[in-house]
């Protein structure tokens, strides 16, 4: 399983519940941060919006919002 990354931007409060839900469970991410110009050209091209951060890449999907990354992140680790 390929480690899934994480666009985020560090001083955001909104993203920390995310990086804290993974070290929570153990769940490694690749942390990309927005206000780098490189992670923000990538998510450009995914499709993202960097102004509505956080955005989590896995399996080939992009994933917006902390309600629908913890979801993804719950469903395939399997934590309940």
């Amino acid at each position: 399983m390929a480690t899934p990354i994480l666009y985020y931007w560090a001083p955001c409060a909104t993203c920390a519940i995310v990086t804290d839900f993974a070290t929570e469970h153990g769940i490694e991410l690749d942390k990309r941060d927005v206000e780098q110009e490189a992670p923000y050209n990538e998510l450009l091209a995914l499709g993202g919006d960097a102004n509505l951060i956080p955005y989590l890449y896995d399996d080939e999907k992009l994933y917006n919002g902390v309600e629908d990354v913890i979801a993804h992140l719950k469903e395939t680790r399997g934590i309940a």
